[in-house]
């Protein structure tokens, strides 16, 4: 968005790629496996919902809801306030995960025994002002390499006629990457709680802190944000977290699961090459 053209609808497609491939690509193939495995795999499903609870009403009100406007997009005083209720719903959140009902999220008796890991899990020995700075230094190191790989990327992209959202697939692969594959290999461990933590963590925590952000450099600067998704993106989405609210009702999950997951993916996949 930085580097080259406008492009007003790169974060919604970004957003909706993110959704879609974890919801339906990266929770599918780890059901799967997991279940192939371990044939049945249990979490708390208390703590698997707190994360729909607060995704589901973001993903409407930012991917669907612009549809139903007379402008089919929001206004700039409704995109601002779209930001403030994300940035607040992030914050409420990460309050509840923190500090008031942190015991949601873990699920008591995942099996630690493929573990290698002996230090999962405890704090680290270093402080905070640390842990900041080596944040700063990643995402400063993030923006270089960003900078440097956007153009050949655009030039890339258009040689190959790539459908527009098809950039949306691939920045969300690179953000999905290390979570995505932390998950999958604490499904491969039995702590499929773990991964559920991660994948939607990341779901949650990348809408509700990139549409602040985002919208805010947009009225900033003066570009125009698209938010709204067409119907065939919009009926995929709902149904994919619908169907996560189904699978994750009981705790338990199997084989079915993911491959109910899996064929909502085929279908966003078609959603972007048709």
């Amino acid at each position: 968005m930085a580097t080259g053209d406008a492009a007003p609808t790169l974060m919604r497609d970004t957003l909706y790629s993110i959704i879609m491939i974890v919801t339906g690509g990266l929770v599918g193939f780890s059901l799967l496996l997991g279940g192939r495995k371990f044939a049945t795999q249990y979490m708390n499903l208390f703590g698997i919902k707190q994360y729909l609870i607060a995704l589901f009403p973001l993903a409407i009100i930012v991917l669907v809801f612009p549809m139903a406007l007379p402008q089919a997009n929001f206004s700039t005083a409704q995109a601002l306030l779209v930001a403030l209720i994300s940035a607040a719903m992030y914050g409420v959140f990460l309050l509840i995960q923190t500090k008031t009902h942190q015991s949601l999220f873990i699920y008591e008796h995942e099996d630690e025994g493929d573990d290698d890991n002996p230090h999962h899990g405890k704090p680290s020995a270093h402080s905070s002002s640390w842990h900041t700075a080596w944040l700063l230094v990643h995402l400063i190191a993030v923006i270089v390499v960003t900078k440097m790989n956007a153009s050949p990327l655009e030039a890339l992209l258009t040689s190959m006629n790539a459908p527009v959202a098809f950039t949306g697939f691939l920045v969300a692969l690179l953000i999905l990457s290390p979570e995505g594959l932390g998950a999958l290999k604490a499904v491969l461990n039995n702590q499929v709680q773990r991964a559920m933590n991660l994948f939607f963590g990341s779901v949650l925590a990348t809408i509700s802190l990139t549409v602040p952000v985002v919208t805010l450099i947009a009225w900033a600067t003066g570009n125009d944000l698209v938010f709204g998704l067409g119907a065939p993106e919009m009926v995929v989405m709902v149904a994919s977290l619908v169907l996560c609210h189904i699978s994750f009702s009981t705790g338990r999950t199997n084989v079915l699961n993911g491959a109910a997951h899996l064929a909502l993916f085929a279908a966003y996949l078609m959603t972007i090459f048709a």
